[in-house]
């Protein structure tokens, strides 16, 4: 009699159970996958992905979401910032010392220098913002490019300038030395490794300054950072 209560009391607790070969059914004769869920799902504590026979899957960590990693795939726990289409951090790089370049030159941005790395196995989109200015107090105009390089190779460049002087309505010079700022954009899309990106200017016409402090401008009032060069980088995960 015990052991037919047994068997009775197994039979009832698994009558929601279908087999199918090797696929296991709960309340559904045709199911689809290994395990077969046609209802609601409470998972009381941890929910673990991955892993294999011998080492249990991981519960990741607070805060992480359950992402797919296509068929065939462990799902697997990301950070918020790792989802592709996010932002996943933000540079930002100013210019620090004087630099000049005279005509034919090109010389690099000195402080405008960044070094990036694409963790492995992601793909990641940059997008630069580049603000620069060139100046030089000798009543000469002047032009030129602003570059961006990319582990030593050209990737983009703006076409940047200064007005030497424009003479007032009653004769003599109004205002002089004045530059023309460039802001340019450029996105690049890369996959694992480490790239180098820098700023560097190249002079078509005359000799022009980088990262000048116009404290000899009418004037100036102590804005030190007025005329750097700057460059700021968003890193979105694709």
């Amino acid at each position: 009699m015990k052991k037919m209560k047994i068997n009775l009391l197994s039979a009832v607790l698994l009558f929601p159970l279908i087999y199918n070969a090797q696929q296991v059914g709960i309340n559904t004769p045709t199911p689809q996958k290994s395990l077969h869920v046609n209802g609601s799902l409470q998972v009381v504590n941890e929910l673990n992905v991955g892993g294999n026979a011998s080492t249990a899957g991981s519960a990741g960590t607070a805060g992480q979401i359950l992402t797919s990693n296509g068929a065939a795939a462990a799902p697997s726990w990301q950070t918020l910032n790792t989802v592709g289409g996010s932002i996943n951090s933000i540079y930002y790089v100013q210019g620090t010392t004087e630099a000049t370049a005279y005509v034919g030159q090109t010389i690099d941005v000195p402080g405008v220098t960044i070094t990036l790395t694409v963790p492995p196995t992601k793909t990641q989109t940059f997008l630069f913002t580049i603000l620069g200015y060139t100046t030089l107090t000798n009543g000469s105009s002047t032009q030129g490019t602003l570059n961006l390089l990319q582990n030593g190779t050209k990737i983009s460049s703006a076409y940047v300038s200064k007005a030497g002087s424009f003479p007032g309505v009653t004769g003599g010079i109004l205002l002089a030395n004045m530059p023309i700022p460039v802001t340019f954009l450029k996105s690049v899309t890369l996959t694992e490794g480490t790239y180098t990106f820098k700023v560097q200017y190249s002079a078509w016409y005359g000799s022009t300054t980088l990262n000048y402090v116009p404290s000899n401008y009418g004037g100036y009032n102590g804005d030190t950072e007025a005329m750097l060069t700057k460059m700021q980088v968003l890193v979105f995960n694709s």
